[in-house]
């Protein structure tokens, strides 16, 4: 709940900044992913994949023609599912990434950019779930509330009726541990998103 009214904070603060700075977009995304909890050097498990959705808020700063910084609330859903045992582990997080994006037009006089933002993240977890033979329990006490790493976001802007459409690859590495009496198990999920900013 610490982690939860922290990251509150931060947000209103974000939103709060934004009449003091006139390059600051603000705007909305979402998208589906495939998650995995792995040790930390293994990238993923493709054989413990469960799909989740994320949605939330995207604020950008505009430095200068290539770089801006970027950040914005989301949930996210996170976790693991197998199928010998049919096991599945559902856990859910408030995330707050910063990231530096840097950026280049496609085509001389043309809006479109190609872009490549990575930064770390902080996440909360909201709910954690465990799952075997239709029965399910809840764990959020066996699981360590935040969630530290590293996101990487490879994504194209497209000019849309007066907005932006940004449409975009996002890997999250987690660097803390997920479980607090278990070692070497960090979330990992990749992810296709679609923003747009107004």
């Amino acid at each position: 709940m610490k982690h939860l009214k922290t990251m509150g904070i931060l947000t209103l603060m974000m939103i709060a900044s934004v009449q003091a700075f006139s390059q600051v977009e603000m705007g909305i995304q979402m998208g589906m992913g495939a998650s995995t909890q792995a040790d930390l050097g293994n990238i993923c498990k493709n054989q413990e994949l469960r799909c989740g959705i994320n949605f939330g808020l995207l604020a950008r700063y505009q430095t200068n023609e290539w770089l801006a910084i970027k950040s914005g609330p989301h949930y996210t859903q996170k976790g693991s599912q197998l199928d010998d045992p049919d096991e599945t582990y559902r856990m859910n997080y408030l995330q707050l990434p910063v990231k530096a994006e840097f950026s280049s037009v496609l085509k001389q006089g043309n809006a479109s950019r190609i872009f490549l933002a990575m930064g770390p993240y902080l996440a909360t977890c909201l709910k954690a779930e465990y799952e075997t033979g239709g029965l399910s329990a809840d764990i959020k006490d066996e699981v360590n509330s935040t969630d530290v790493g590293w996101a990487l976001e490879l994504g194209f802007q497209l000019p849309v009726a007066g907005s932006k459409l940004l449409a975009s690859l996002n890997y999250d590495m987690g660097f803390s541990e997920v479980f607090e009496m278990q070692e070497d198990i960090q979330n990992k999920t990749l992810s296709l998103n679609l923003g747009f900013l107004f």
